[in-house]
């Protein structure tokens, strides 16, 4: 769905984002175009495929199609993701974007300091140095603890004993990791979310980006992955669903709130306050905060307010699916890559047959107005 570049930004945590630094990268990309393989990351050279050294023909274009993957090492100190190489990238593709539309949103939502310490303890490289440690520091409480108690009856028995906690500590440890990968298939806000800037300029030109983790050698590799998709179609089909649900504003707003009142974000912003709290006349403030000479007044204090904004759309039907869709949009490409996608029937807006669109995984898996098996 190609919006208008007059159109008002909707969503507004682009303000927070273009708080964050941006940190310099290097890295190497992975083109992908075998349409036959969606869904799973592809390590081959660009240049052993034929069709993208044909310079005459331009590769078939529809939802779902996988664009390029640029890909990262896990480590928080490592250098991030490679974003010089996106513009020839796309430009195989015949798609032409102005590298200011991805470029800083992308540095400014991943490439924080912040953000890649958080994705590093929690990919999951991460998590197989964390499961072992995990193993024997329950081992070693629960066989401490219960032999504390039980020393007495324990002398003929303390093979079996052992066992018996080896195997409490197994079922423990592989409960937490069935935890920890059932999350990693909701959004997440500090990953997903951020990405609501990028993608909100990239559905201009039917584009979504996404992040997602893997394991390669017992390291982590991170993974940004561009496809393909026009999202007119969904969003005219989620807002008309949203108008059927419809039967009174505040009764669409509050179902809405229960199933999406967990989604918030923290907005830092920056304000300047008089001196010993008195305000100034509105005559005599100056638009901005200075002396008039170009520096600030030292008798201004300077503080910033963090304040807590949820993500729960309003607006007309149209405006509330347009916002539902560039929020889940990072996460729908991080299971569509992946194949973790819940099963459907039939797609309506891709070519995967068994793969929901947008639309459909909002309505499915997040609002919950129809069923659809897993």
């Amino acid at each position: 769905m190609a919006h208008s570049n007059d159109r008002e930004n909707i969503l507004p945590t682009q303000s927070s984002l273009m708080l964050f630094e941006a940190v310099e990268e290097v890295d190497v990309i992975h083109w992908i175009n075998d349409s036959d393989k969606l869904g799973h990351l592809s390590c081959s050279n660009s240049n052993n495929d034929p069709e993208l050294n044909s310079a005459s023909e331009t590769p078939e274009l529809y939802n779902g199609c996988t664009l390029l993957v640029l890909t990262s090492c896990g480590s928080w100190w490592s250098p991030g993701f490679n974003l010089e190489s996106c513009e020839e990238g796309l430009a195989r593709f015949g798609i032409q974007i102005p590298p200011d539309e991805y470029k800083l949103p992308i540095r400014a939502s991943l490439m924080s300091p912040e953000v890649r310490r958080y994705m590093y303890f929690s990919s999951g490289g991460f998590m197989m140095l964390f499961a072992p440690v995990f193993y024997l520091s329950s081992w070693c409480c629960l066989f401490s603890t219960l032999h504390l108690y039980l020393s007495h009856y324990l002398k003929n028995f303390f093979w079996a004993f052992c066992f018996l906690v080896s195997a409490a500590t197994v079922l423990l440890t592989t409960g937490l990791l069935l935890v920890l990968r059932g999350h990693n298939r909701k959004i997440n806000l500090n990953t997903d979310v951020r990405l609501i800037w990028a993608n909100e300029n990239l559905t201009k030109h039917n584009i979504l980006i996404g992040t997602l983790d893997t394991t390669k050698y017992c390291a982590s590799v991170l993974h940004l992955c561009f496809i393909y998709f026009n999202l007119w179609e969904c969003e005219r089909r989620l807002a008309s669903l949203l108008e059927a649900r419809r039967h009174s504003e505040t009764e669409l707003q509050s179902f809405l709130r229960q199933r999406l009142g967990h989604l918030c974000v923290v907005v830092e912003t920056s304000q300047v306050s008089p001196p010993n709290g008195e305000a100034a006349m509105s005559e005599e403030a100056p638009l901005l905060p200075g002396n008039g000479n170009g520096a600030l007044d030292d008798g201004n204090q300077h503080h910033d307010v963090k304040t807590l904004m949820s993500l729960v759309p309003d607006g007309t039907p149209e405006e509330m699916a347009y916002q539902l869709l560039l929020t889940y949009s990072g996460l729908y490409v991080k299971l569509f890559v992946t194949n973790q996608l819940p099963w459907t029937k039939a797609s309506i807006h891709t070519e995967q047959p068994h793969s929901p669109c947008l639309c459909q995984y909002i309505e499915t898996s997040v609002l919950n107005l129809s069923s659809c098996k897993s």
